[in-house]
């Protein structure tokens, strides 16, 4: 059986379209989109890939003890994150605010 260009090009539309509405997050929310570590939730946490429900408590207690990530490589100090890990969460993870909730930035 022969395919023709025009087959294939069907076939690769298809293919996309039903992807695309399995998983309607559009490209570049898929690749912007990044976890805040110091907002993000204990559910939030554990549902990232290579974290689970030990490093997540581990990232709490951490941000609890130390108060907000300053920058991305601070989470290479919560314990059971090693380099490797660090470097597997990195298009993960964002360092946003690092005011906490209960805190207030000094005004002028």
């Amino acid at each position: 059986m022969k395919l023709h260009s025009k087959q294939v090009s069907g076939f690769m539309f298809a293919l996309v379209l039903s992807v695309g509405l399995l998983f309607p997050m559009s490209w570049a929310e898929a690749t912007v989109n990044k976890i805040d570590i110091n907002t993000a939730t204990l559910e939030q946490l554990e549902a990232v890939k290579g974290v689970g429900q030990d490093i997540a408590h581990n990232i709490l207690a951490y941000k609890k003890d130390h108060g907000a990530f300053k920058s991305f490589d601070d989470l290479g100090k919560v314990k059971g994150v090693g380099k490797v890990r660090l470097e597997a969460l990195r298009e993960t993870f964002t360092v946003g605010s690092t005011t906490s909730a209960g805190e207030t930035s000094p005004t002028k």
